[in-house]
């Protein structure tokens, strides 16, 4: 048995209902930061490097496989959830002939680092190397007594919680249920966190003789420890301090906690790397968000999805950025809204503005307060700075569109395009019944209903001829009495 292994097997425990969610999805698809629970999971899994990922599935897996969304994973169903016994038994047939280490994760653990897993992992084979002198042909011993180790912590409250009772040599003697502990075991701080790792063949010898003779008729794999004393076997204990890593959540209470944890974490990293928040207990940053140093952001701002911030960005009181790449020097003023759009270096967007459906806003251009803009490019330069509609637009540079204009872009049936070339001048209160071209430093008059194209450098004007009628307020009066 002398040969050097170093591998190890993930299997991850996500086949649970989570009847304490109270929903119709199962457990490990609820949202953290925009992703699945299991995909945090998963993530830190893959960090140890494992040789194979396995993941036991049961309750809606189809849901499941599909927010795990690995290509290269092996999923085992557990068709009853009979425990984490069973659930690891129905995973023997992928290590019964594994001479290395099976690590068991519990997939609803959102908060745990890859580096614990990858540091419980080297100390598992550090423990499992025989000290001293190797043997002929320069190949380590093993040390045969070594069976396991259990991740704990201890927690301020371990109510509810497994104590992990062990000796002064970090062997664990056993794991004892909250409900089966006697007063003194109940004193202890030290909690199991749902996290182990066996040596498979010493597994493989145990795992068929678990029982489930207990009050909730379940198979439990801390039993395993029991039985691996019993064959004069070594678990022993790795205490990891920070306990926030070990939250397992069992309800949207627990989710809600968690993700306030890995929130205020991601805030953290990205103001070590060099954006500055404002009342940070109020910005709410999902996983796929990426931020440039000198970014500045204040309360209330929300940015979701693959969503991109350049350098010197200022994002103001609650906005909202989702999908959307924004560029360098941007200010994006309070209230404002983008979603699934680019907005380029040195615009000005909002107060109030909203910008959605793959729009581009160019370099320089001023989208200001309530203004919407729709699957639409704005060009350099041009401001649309006030009360005006745009959608399947294509607006050229230095445009000015003034207040209260909007492309008319829908007949009830389509949506037709609107083209305003460079440097035209949109008048306030201008309809662009589309499809419709305005040319190059063409004008439209305040108030028109514009239905034809209009040429390059000319005006288009649509108004009834105004009528004045003198001393109607007396004529009126008098019709009155």
């Amino acid at each position: 048995m002398g040969h050097h292994h170093e591998k190890h097997i993930a299997v991850i425990l996500a086949a649970g209902k989570g009847t304490r969610f109270r929903s119709k999805k199962p457990k490990v698809v609820h949202k953290i930061l925009g992703k699945p629970m299991i995909h945090y999971v998963s993530l830190a899994v893959r960090w140890s490097n494992p040789d194979r990922m396995i993941y036991v599935v049961g309750h809606e897996k189809q849901q499941v496989i599909k927010a795990i969304n690995c290509l290269n994973c092996v999923y085992v169903e557990q068709e009853e959830q009979l425990g984490t016994g069973h659930a690891v038994a129905v995973t023997k047939t992928y290590w019964e002939n594994f001479d290395g280490i099976v690590l068991i994760v519990n997939g609803d653990l959102p908060l745990v680092e890859g580096e614990t897993l990858k540091n419980a992992v080297k100390y598992m084979e550090a423990l499992m190397k025989f000290e001293g002198a190797p043997a002929e042909g320069g190949q380590d011993f093993r040390n045969e007594d070594v069976a396991g180790v259990v991740i704990t912590t201890k927690v301020p409250n371990p109510l509810g919680y497994g104590r992990v009772v062990k000796d002064k040599n970090h062997k664990i003697i056993k794991i004892v249920e909250e409900k089966d502990a006697t007063y003194q075991e109940q004193q202890i701080d030290e909690i199991n966190t749902g996290i182990y790792l066996f040596y498979a063949p010493y597994l493989n010898q145990v795992i068929d003789r678990l029982e489930n003779n207990n009050a909730q008729k379940e198979y439990y794999l801390t039993d395993v420890i029991e039985l691996l004393n019993q064959m004069g076997k070594d678990v022993y204990a790795l205490m990891v301090p920070d306990y926030t890593q070990f939250i397992g959540v069992n309800d949207r209470w627990d989710l809600a906690k968690a993700e306030n944890i890995l929130r205020m974490k991601y805030l953290q990293f990205w103001s070590y790397a060099g954006a500055t928040f404002h009342n940070p207990e109020t910005v709410y940053i999902e996983f796929d968000v990426e931020l440039s140093p000198d970014v500045e952001i204040f309360q209330g701002v929300s940015l979701k999805g693959k969503t991109s911030i350049g350098e010197d960005t200022i994002i103001e009181e609650n906005c909202s950025v989702i999908n959307s790449k924004i560029g360098k020097n941007v200010k994006i003023l309070k209230g404002s809204i983008i979603e699934d759009s680019v907005i380029e270096d040195n615009s000005v967007i909002g107060p109030y503005a909203r910008i959605r459906n793959n729009s581009v806003i160019k370099e320089n251009a001023q989208i200001g307060n309530f203004v919407e803009v729709k699957n639409s490019v704005v060009g350099e330069n041009t401001a649309a700075k006030h009360l005006a509609y745009l959608g399947d637009a294509q607006i050229g540079k230095n445009v000015n569109i003034g207040a209260g204009t909007i492309t008319c872009n829908y007949d009830g049936f389509k949506k037709h395009k609107t083209v305003i070339k460079d440097k035209a001048f949109i008048g306030s209160d201008t309809m662009l019944v589309a499809p419709v071209t305005i040319g190059e430093e063409a004008i439209t008059g305040s108030g028109s209903v514009i239905t034809k194209d209009i040429p390059d450098k000319a005006l288009g004007i649509e108004r009834s001829q105004l009528r004045i009628i003198e001393n109607y307020a007396d004529k009126r009066r008098k019709n009155d009495d």
